[in-house]
């Protein structure tokens, strides 16, 4: 079993490729691209932390969470309903304390033992946001989820701890 970590898929959101400068010709190409890359990428059994935004405008999230594969962790973002997923979470990765929530933050539990944070949200093409901050939007990650022991690393590495 593999962990990944994506946000701000905003599948069925048409308005989003032109608000993002998405590189797709219409919503169901990005739809279809985006189920795709995540399919190759995530296998049945594997773990997927989605930080929130993702479906909007278009059929109802159950619509694309039915396609795709593994077991997804919803953390809920601006765009979502109410009662798709939790607010934020902590998890540890290799020893290291890891904060996921939709929105960017400056401080976060954890920040002088070391911990991490993964956002989305900010729908910047850059990865690393800031030391220890870390962009999982869809833009960053090329429209594909990425290895949460990856990101965790990175971020490691990535300034103060």
């Amino acid at each position: 079993m593999t962990d990944w970590v994506i946000g701000c898929t905003h599948f069925g959101h048409a308005n989003i490729l032109r608000l993002c400068s998405r590189p797709f010709a219409s919503v169901e190409e990005m739809d279809r691209a985006m189920i795709e890359n995540w399919n190759r990428t995530v296998g049945p059994r594997d773990r997927v932390y989605h930080l929130g935004d993702f479906a909007f405008r278009g059929p109802p999230a159950e619509h694309y969470e039915q396609q795709l594969n593994g077991t997804l962790v919803r953390i809920r973002g601006n765009h979502d309903r109410k009662d798709w997923g939790v607010p934020y979470l902590r998890i540890r990765v290799n020893r290291t304390g890891v904060v996921l929530f939709h929105y960017p933050i400056e401080e976060w539990d954890g920040w002088w033992q070391g911990a991490v944070h993964l956002h989305a949200h900010t729908h910047d093409p850059e990865f690393l946001s800031a030391p220890r901050r870390g962009n999982v939007s869809a833009d960053a990650v090329a429209f594909t989820p990425v290895r949460l022991e990856e990101c965790v690393e990175r971020l490691r590495m990535s300034g103060p701890g």
